[in-house]
């Protein structure tokens, strides 16, 4: 039976239980089991602070009735009560007059009438009024009466603040509201300054007053402000539904800086806290919020979006059109209770608000890729080439030779800036057939890669010229490059056929080897990148075998290709043999970028063979000696996506975010989204967890709106990802929304195990925040998915879990059971060699376990406590666990004790006093009950003696 000290313990318990729903919970005991015994005192202790935990948890209407049952207890004996009481009475008053105007079916006269009761009672006791006049403000706010609220609010200014006047922080916040609502926007950011310095510990602060805020901050252009305001105080909202009327100006905030996804991605979060609303008010502020962030979605043509619900799918559209009718549905009944249509007419303007920013950054990385542009020519980039050593009296042939020497010896700029002079000199004039088909080729090879059409008419046109002037060698090697421009620009295959055909002929009608193997490496290339692996190797041997020394970086392009060939023939470690043999030629050379290009390749391949390590040293290496500023930059950022999760990520933070910036400038925001996930591993890694929510929202939401399948792997990443870090941040309703959203995404016996672990860590969440029952429900679903997976180990540690979860839960009966089926299941389970040490610590676990679950309920049995509890500790031994083993000693001492084996406990209990390190926090409770079995014993001198050493209290 529950005592008179259980009680009055648990009504100290709730008032220190965070609040929402667990709170709720308590409180609910509280009344029930103080209604049961009867205990006046007791229940009017129990009323009081049942009326703060609902206040305080979002059920207002509850806290109304068990205000009134203390008003009335009180009221009638006053004398009986403390002066804690009234003080606390006088309090709760601001509760019931801040809640009754939130319910329109509470008639404006009764809250009035309460408003003076509350003067009366503040009066008689000598109190200020300054949290009367505050009341009075906010009913006059409510009904839109500006003169009349500014009166109360000079007042409430006014006033000398006492014991009863609002914390340090609220005060000031619900201050800055009002000057926010009368357009003094820069006062109310003043007023703000002392609770937003950090010297108030208010439990509301700051993310109250940062809400306050928000539009102050957008409408005086204080745009950084408002992005860390909306970023700080959304990450303080709990799992508290009494905080929907703040996340309601959240979700109105992002649909009036451009950032409606992520409007929609608070919407989802927060529907099932719409359905069970604390008031009708903060029911209409949020459905008035979504309807305007989803009428704009809507408006930009994403109206058929999938919104998530429990109670099913929606689209944009449908829901906000649902949203917008119940909004302005609750608006009007606010106006035939408040006489006016103040409510409606806010409401409305609310929904069709335009927006005061066109897009306002939220995340680190948004933030810099607004302004980004890509990036400018690094300082080190090569000078133009100097051509002064070209004779001037060099004629036009020599010059045209000149031209295809530095080609072949890889003299780039050399050869780029010759046929520049060449091309803008001879734009005309009397020239030869040859010299004409040699200008020709010299545009073709000089145009941009994408001026496809102009390269091939400029190769037709060299050929025509060559053919005109007889030279044949010069006619097939230009007619074979005219053949690739073809088949480039139409991308027609049945094409390939006349390319080695025109290689062939090439190759025969030249004596120059250069030029055979120029023409073989052509022909290869196109092999290659028609999938003709075969030949492709073919090519590639004849072009090895024709005679002459090649230049390094000739020589190179050519290893590069064959490796390509070997890539494609999932011959990857030989490929990768090739590119080392490349870069090792180009080491120390000046063809810098083409050495960073083939490192970078290496990179793919030893990332394929597995060889992480040796990856990220090469795209190191590739950034390291790469000229090109994006070579560079792209070299650095694929380095950090391998470093995400290590202990280096942070070094490469800054690369990701600009990774990011440049592909959003230039419109691939699909790529940004895939670099945004590394970007949040990044960032949770290194402990940002704060930030990595925001870019792992932002990518999410991009990938949520392509509402493709083949996203889902992505889907599902992110929102393990963000599960984690919700849960670092202490936002375990929202990490829990996460990993819920997750199971709809991992059906299927190949997911079973990663199912079952989804479940398992929803439950640990569940259980941190005390919602046992609901853990005890997860960790049931994550052994069924571990067992259907054949997953022995982790199947008795979820059941383990699920025996503590329903005894904490208050479901002893279910814990018992649940407990001897599990030293069952435990006896039969095998597994593998690798796993024996933690079937171990599972059986001992849940040997120690049991004991409290056998010993600690309405019908003990201490003597199946002992037989579960003695081999836990010689088990925690077996595997080096002897901290574990020394706490398992410590309960089997206990469990003795209670049935009265006190010769026994007492040596258990000695060995775990003695095995326990000194400082460790369970030696005095260690002590303390030996100290218990001595004087059961009879010896009651080595009793005192331990207490004494131990600092212990003597037995009253």
């Amino acid at each position: 039976m529950t005592t008179y000290d259980e009680v009055h313990d648990l009504i100290h318990r709730s008032w220190d239980t965070p609040d929402g729903p667990a709170r709720v919970a308590i409180v609910e005991q509280v009344l029930a089991k103080a209604e049961a015994l009867g205990d006046p005192d007791l229940l009017y202790a129990a009323h009081a602070a049942a009326t703060s935990g609902y206040h305080q948890s979002g059920e207002p209407m509850k806290a109304m009735m068990t205000f009134a049952r203390c008003l009335t207890d009180y009221d009638a004996d006053p004398g009986r009560r403390s002066h804690h009481d009234e003080h606390l009475l006088l309090w709760h008053f601001k509760h019931v007059v801040s809640s009754m105007t939130l319910f329109p079916q509470l008639a404006l006269a009764r809250t009035m009438a309460v408003l003076d009761d509350m003067q009366r009672r503040y009066q008689a006791g000598g109190h200020s009024l300054q949290a009367v006049y505050a009341y009075r403000h906010d009913v006059a706010a409510h009904l839109g009466d500006e003169e009349q609220a500014d009166h109360w609010y000079r007042l409430w200014d006014s006033a000398p603040r006492d014991a009863l006047s609002d914390c340090a922080g609220c005060d000031p916040s619900s201050k800055a509201h009002h000057l926010a609502w009368r357009g003094r926007d820069e006062d109310a950011i003043v007023l703000a300054q002392d609770a937003l310095s950090g010297r108030l510990t208010c439990s509301e602060q700051p993310h109250g007053i940062l809400t306050t805020l928000l539009f102050p901050y957008l409408r005086t252009g204080r745009l950084d402000e408002a992005r860390d305001a909306h970023r700080r105080a959304y990450r303080a909202l709990d799992d508290n539904k009494a905080e929907l009327g703040r996340v309601a100006r959240h979700v109105e905030f992002c649909g009036v800086t451009g950032n409606e996804l992520r409007g929609l991605e608070l919407i989802e979060r927060h529907l099932p806290w719409l359905d069970q609303a604390p008031t009708p008010k903060t029911e209409m502020e949020f459905a008035a919020a979504a309807a305007l962030v989803l009428r704009r979605l809507t408006e930009a043509g994403q109206g058929d979006l999938v919104v998530r619900r429990v109670a099913g799918e929606s689209t944009v559209a449908e829901l906000g059109r649902r949203l917008r009718e119940r909004a302005v549905a609750l608006s009007l009944r606010f106006d035939e209770r408040n006489g006016n249509t103040y409510q409606s007419t806010r409401i409305a303007a609310l929904i069709e608000s335009k927006p005061l920013v066109a897009y306002l950054p939220l995340s680190v990385t948004a933030a810099r890729a607004a302004s980004a542009a890509p990036a400018a020519p690094s300082a080190d980039a090569q000078p133009p080439a100097d051509l002064a050593e070209v004779p001037a009296d060099l004629s036009l042939d020599g010059r045209l030779d000149l031209v295809d020497e530095l080609f072949h010896a890889e003299e780039q700029a050399k050869a780029k800036a010759l046929t520049a002079r060449l091309l803008a000199e001879h734009t005309a004039g009397p020239l030869t057939d040859q010299q004409r088909g040699r200008l020709a080729r010299l545009r073709a090879v000089a145009l941009p890669d994408e001026e496809l059409q102009a390269t091939a008419d400029a190769f037709a046109e060299a050929v025509a010229a060559f053919e005109r002037a007889g030279d044949t060698a010069r006619e097939h090697a230009a007619r074979l490059q005219w053949q690739i421009a073809m088949l480039q620009l139409t991308g027609d295959g049945s094409l390939v056929p006349a390319v080695f055909e025109a290689a062939e002929l090439a190759v025969a009608a030249n004596t120059d080897p250069k030029q055979r193997r120029a023409a073989l490496v052509r022909a290869a290339w196109v092999a290659a990148a028609s999938g003709e692996l075969d030949r492709a190797t073919s090519l590639l041997d004849r072009a090895d075998a024709e005679p002459g020394a090649l230049p390094p970086a000739r020589h190179a392009s050519l290893l590069h290709l064959r490796a390509g060939v070997l890539q494609a023939q999932e011959r990857i470690e030989e490929a990768a043999q090739r590119i080392r043999a490349a870069a090792t030629l180009l080491r120390g050379t000046d063809h810098r970028d083409q050495l960073a290009n083939l490192l970078r390749a290496l990179a793919d391949l030893l990332g394929r063979l597995g060889d992480n390590s040796g990856a990220i040293a090469a795209f190191e290496e590739a950034a390291a000696v790469a000229q090109d500023p994006e070579l560079r930059r792209g070299s650095r950022a694929d380095a950090g996506f391998m470093l995400v999760t290590t202990e280096r990520a942070g070094e490469f933070v800054d690369d990701i975010v600009e990774h990011v910036c440049l592909m959003e400038a230039r419109g691939a925001a699909g790529a940004a989204a895939y670099t945004r996930h590394r970007l949040a591993l990044a960032l949770a890694t290194t402990g940002r967890f704060t930030e990595a929510a925001e870019v792992g929202e932002e990518a999410l939401s991009w990938f949520l709106a392509q509402r493709d399948a083949e996203h889902v792997d992505m889907v599902v990443e992110l929102r393990d990802l963000l599960s984690r870090v919700y849960a670092q941040l202490g936002e375990v309703h929202v990490a829990i929304g996460q990993l819920d959203t997750l199971l709809e995404l991992v059906g299927g016996v190949e997911r079973l195990p990663y199912r079952g672990d989804v479940l398992e860590r929803a439950g640990e969440l569940l259980w941190q925040v005390d919602r046992d029952a609901e853990a005890a429900d997860r960790f049931d679903a994550a052994a069924q998915a571990y067992g259907q997976a054949d997953l022995a180990l982790a199947t008795v540690h979820a059941r383990r879990r699920q025996v503590m979860a329903l005894f904490h839960a208050g479901r002893k009966d279910d814990a018992v059971t649940l407990s001897k089926q599990l030293a069952e299941l435990m006896a039969v389970t095998e597994v593998p060699a690798d796993q024996q040490q933690g079937l171990t610590w599972e059986r001992a676990m849940a040997g120690y376990e049991a004991a409290q679950v056998l010993s600690n309920n309405d019908d003990p049995d201490h003597d199946a406590a002992v037989d579960r509890v003695a081999p836990a500790a010689g088990l925690f031994r077996s595997i080096g666990a002897f901290g574990e083993a020394a706490l398992a000693e410590l309960r089997h001492g206990q469990v003795l004790v209670v049935s009265g084996r006190a010769a026994a406990g007492a040596a258990e209990l000695r060995r775990a006093l003695d095995a326990l390190p000194a400082d460790h926090g369970a030696r005095r409770e260690a002590a303390a009950w030996l100290a218990r079995a001595l004087d059961d014993q009879g010896e009651t001198r080595q009793a005192r003696k331990l207490r004494e050493e131990h600092g212990l209290p003597e037995p009253e």
